[in-house]
């Protein structure tokens, strides 16, 4: 880096700082901190949604994952975005009805406080483990990028600027610094990608220099073969059903329409925009092979390709994905901490006022744990694997007691569902740091333990009280949907129709592409891209009816 790039980078985090802590006067309720008022937009809230989501673990981590073991990793992106379409069109709209700030919440609404206070505090340690995760890829990719080795200088750099521009604004600060940053990512993977192939001689070069298996995007072997796609896949309608940083995003929009369209869209922006954190990786694998760790492939590609100037813009990009990832998630573990903790525990009658103290002191807390768990992260076997094993243990479990049986079987209560959750996580657990197994069947079995579990205890200790009848009634209270002209419901219901089931026979298609995997059909990448752009094709016809 030449000194141009480091005063780039310095005004760079100097304004962000300068930017965030600006909104701390737009907070006058509690709901401005933990929602924005609820007044985001479609765009708004897809730009906030895709930069949150194109963080530097995707940068970073899942670049230098590509690195190691070839493109297959992209459906870690790819499925993620099936199951946003999926989640936007079918649960958060709900979920927002209910004018609810976290999951827990809803839990309790449907089980019982008990499930709400299990749930609650392990997820403040999952998410926070998560912007940990996040933290630690930013460091890794600073200290590859300026040159400046110094572990701990970075980690408090980081940490300081998000956390004081979220304490002071929460998610309008959020907001507005993600749609910045939304601008910036931009700017500089559209940077990064031209670079890179032109010096290994584009996509022919690219495949004349990497293994054949580098480029297959459906596996029958390997770590991330087609089972890994179908375990993501279920992760990630756990994550676009129930992930809090995400949903807190979302229930920050006017309205559940909103809502729809502006996942839909985000899930269709961040799909080709895979590639662009996707390839550069595969690049760097031909031009700097060897290297000791996967997170280092491109950071090392940028510092060796980039002429000064505009290295220092991309690298603030990168940064720019890292804060606002972690400064979304850090809000949302506050709101947790404080919806779910302080105002059940601590201080039941507490004020508006006394709210937004707590909700400040518990994203310091929460900054400071987040800093204490990237210290370890080197020990857990990188940023990609540490995170997937925490969500193969703990996410599907909720999504069987939240989504399957919370939404679609009435006679789940609170004892199914807390002998599910733990049942699920301690199998998860046992399976994965005690026999080893991979990430895909510690996935499928958690979840399948909590399936299980869940029915066979509610019917044993069945109870005549109605636990969900709370629902319903706040649903009501909503408010009343706009009437539209008969002519106009007519359409609106043909094109919901026709997007449904186009939705429904791209799920298919890409179902059996995967599939055709397990036997090394030589088309079974094809059958699954194209069966995802099918699927996309349905999910945008039925937003724009929404």
């Amino acid at each position: 880096m030449k000194t141009i790039d480091y005063l780039t980078l310095a005004a760079f985090l100097i304004g962000i700082f300068w930017l965030g802590s600006r909104f701390y006067k737009w907070i006058g309720a509690p709901d401005d901190f933990y929602l924005a008022g609820r007044q985001l937009t479609p765009f708004i809230l897809a730009a906030t949604l895709t930069t949150a989501n194109i963080s530097l673990f995707s940068l970073i981590g899942v670049s230098g994952t590509a690195y190691q073991s070839g493109i297959s990793i992209i459906w870690l992106t790819w499925t993620g975005n099936m199951a946003l379409v999926f989640s936007g069109l079918y649960v958060i709209p709900f979920l927002r009805r209910l004018r609810i700030r976290t999951v827990p919440e809803f839990l309790e609404m449907r089980y019982s406080p008990g499930v709400r206070s299990l749930v609650g505090v392990l997820w403040v340690f999952r998410l926070t483990f998560w912007i940990s995760v996040v933290l630690y890829a930013g460091v890794m990719a600073a200290e590859q990028m300026t040159g400046i080795q110094s572990f701990v200088l970075w980690i408090l750099v980081f940490s300081l600027i998000v956390i004081v521009y979220t304490m002071a604004g929460g998610m309008w600060s959020i907001v507005l610094t993600n749609n910045l940053g939304f601008l910036l990512v931009m700017v500089s993977v559209l940077t990064v990608l031209p670079i890179s192939m032109r010096a290994v001689g584009w996509w022919p070069g690219l495949s004349a220099h990497l293994p054949p298996q580098h480029l297959e995007f459906v596996l029958q072997s390997g770590k991330y073969n087609w089972k890994f796609i179908l375990a993501i896949l279920l992760l990630g309608l756990q994550w676009a059903s129930l992930d809090q940083g995400l949903l807190q995003s979302a229930f920050s929009a006017r309205d559940p329409r909103v809502v729809s369209k502006g996942m839909i869209l985000s899930a269709l922006m961040i799909t080709p925009f895979a590639f662009l954190w996707i390839t550069p990786g595969l690049a760097a694998r031909v031009l700097y092979p060897g290297l000791p760790k996967g997170e280092l492939a491109v950071p090392t590609l940028i510092v060796h390709l980039l002429p000064s100037g505009a290295l220092g813009l991309v690298i603030c990009g990168f940064m720019a994905s890292g804060l606002s990832t972690i400064g979304a998630n850090l809000g949302a573990v506050a709101t947790l901490i404080t919806n779910d903790i302080y105002g059940r525990f601590i201080k039941r009658d507490a004020s508006p006022k006394q709210l937004l103290v707590a909700v400040r002191a518990a994203t310091l807390v929460a900054g400071i744990l987040m800093i204490a768990i990237t210290c370890l992260i080197p020990y857990l076997g990188g940023a990609v694997d540490a995170y997937l094993t925490i969500i193969s243990i703990l996410d599907m479990p909720l999504f069987v007691i939240a989504i399957v049986y919370g939404l679609l079987w009435k006679k789940a209560n609170w004892q199914g569902a807390m002998a599910a959750y733990l049942a699920g996580a301690i199998a998860g657990a046992t399976l994965r740091f005690g026999l080893h197994f991979d990430v895909a069947f510690v996935t499928l079995i958690s979840g399948g333990v909590a399936l299980v579990v869940c029915p066979i205890v509610s019917v044993l200790t069945r109870s005549e009280t109605d636990l969900i009848s709370k629902i319903p009634t706040l649903l009501m209270t909503e408010g009343k949907e706009t009437v539209e002209p008969p002519s106009s419901r007519m359409t609106m219901a043909a094109m919901t129709s026709m997007g449904t089931w186009i939705l429904a026979i791209g799920f298919l298609v890409f179902l059996v592409g995967v599939l055709m995997g397990c036997q090394s059909a030589v088309h079974a990448s094809a059958v699954a891209i194209i069966g995802m752009l099918i699927y996309f094709a349905g999910g945008a016809l039925r937003a724009k009816v929404a």
